[in-house]
């Protein structure tokens, strides 16, 4: 069972021309306990990845944010690049790191100082970010060189971020965008990190892939290029969801036909949708499962009873209950998610409750106690369903941008065998 320290809240909403509203855009919520400590992990590359991909270490901070190395800049007689660690988030486009005269920015954040880069150019355009949590910054346009891992990109529209209105929750430096722009993306200044990638690196294929672990031994991943079945999941392939829904958004999003709990008859359908099922974001900077209200309240009911000593924590808008003795969570279903493949049938992806109820510390008294990491939403939110980094530790999952679809297999460290079976 995963622990963690804390949890935030990233999903940006950008406001600049050419862009949806603030009203568009996911608002993920801020997870602000005491939790289990887990130590900060950044191991080593692996080896014998497939040869047309390219596999980048993520740093784990408690599992609640994942990061990547990345240098900005090119070469050059005593201007070397510069280095930060950023978020990859599929939940939003841009890519940004804090400005050398960034007022307000965390202490100890890498600053990128445009002085010290022989290639970097001015744009001007000012763009701001709107955090969930209540964070706002903002910051200036340029154009630069970005390296990451074994790849690169010459000509990347990015944000040198100078102010932040408030303290942000963020432990990395910036973020890097993974979202993609079909619409937008039409050659100019304005594309995005993955529009670039794929534009300046035809040879590459056109995906990526997460392989996310709560395991200090076991290093997490995103791959560019061919995905590395072998080594991250216990199945050959993935099982793709239908992508109907990305054909008029940004968003990473595949389509989900119900969710409820195994063997229980606790099911919320969405009859409304009909054979495209309700839309579900696939969130790389979210760190829980956050729901609309009904849905939120539907599930937690059928859960609550099954433990003791639960209470509502309005803050967090989260459970949090005594764990059963010996953590022996034998008696907790099944989380059953049915998603809508690409020949309109139902596909279960299964997450056993080692992987969805997470402990915690209680910062009252200490006390160990059981949290199942599903939030409770809002009905402002774009979308009903955003599944994080929680749900990403059980799958390998796959964002293939040539195909526009969302694929899913199992993680080789879940506690289920490959292929599992799962129903209401």
């Amino acid at each position: 069972m995963p622990a963690m320290s804390w949890c935030w809240g990233l999903t940006l909403a950008v406001l600049t021309s050419g862009k949806p509203p603030a009203a568009d855009r996911p608002s993920r919520l801020k997870l602000n306990l005491t939790l289990r400590p887990s130590r900060r992990e950044t191991l080593g590359r692996r080896l014998n990845v497939p040869p047309n991909s390219y596999s980048n270490p993520l740093g784990n901070y408690d599992n609640v944010q994942y990061h990547v190395d990345i240098e900005i800049g090119t070469d050059c007689p005593l201007k070397p690049r510069q280095k930060f660690e950023v978020v990859p988030d599929t939940g939003s486009s841009d890519l940004w790191v804090p400005a050398n005269n960034c007022s307000r920015c965390k202490e100890g954040t890498r600053k990128f100082d445009i002085t010290k880069s022989c290639k970097a150019q001015q744009i001007g355009t000012r763009v701001t970010f709107r955090y969930g949590d209540g964070t706002v910054a903002s910051g200036g346009s340029f154009l630069d060189a970005v390296k990451l891992g074994g790849i690169e990109v010459t000509h990347q529209l990015m944000i040198q971020v100078d102010t932040m209105e408030t303290d942000t929750h963020m432990k990395s430096d910036g973020i890097l965008g993974l979202a993609h722009h079909y619409a937008s993306d039409g050659g100019g200044e304005g594309n995005t990190f993955m529009a670039t990638l794929f534009r300046e690196n035809p040879s590459i294929p056109q995906q990526f892939s997460f392989y996310l672990t709560g395991h200090s031994s076991d290093q997490s991943q995103l791959v560019f290029g061919d995905p590395d079945l072998p080594h991250h999941s216990k199945e050959s392939k993935f099982s793709y969801g239908k992508g109907n829904y990305m054909d008029t958004t940004e968003l990473w999003l595949t389509s989900v036909w119900s969710v409820g709990w195994s063997g229980t008859g606790v099911e919320v359908t969405f009859p409304d949708r009909g054979t495209l099922g309700a839309p579900v974001l696939i969130d790389s900077g979210s760190s829980l499962l956050v729901l609309e209200p009904n849905i939120y309240d539907r599930l937690i009911g059928e859960l609550k009873w099954r433990f003791t000593g639960c209470h509502e924590l309005p803050e967090q808008q989260i459970l949090s209950c005594d764990c059963p003795p010996a953590m022996d969570l034998s008696k907790i279903p099944q989380l059953v998610i049915n998603i809508i493949n690409e020949e309109n049938k139902q596909l279960a992806l299964c997450m056993s409750p080692d992987e969805y109820i997470l402990e915690s510390l209680d910062p009252a008294d200490g006390r160990t106690t059981c949290v199942p990491s599903i939030q409770r939403g809002s009905n402002d939110q774009p979308v009903p369903m955003i599944f994080g980094m929680t749900f990403m530790r059980s799958f390998y999952t796959n964002f293939d941008l040539k195909n526009k679809r969302i694929g899913f297999a199992r993680n080789n460290l879940s506690p289920l065998p490959p292929n599992a079976k799962c129903s209401v």
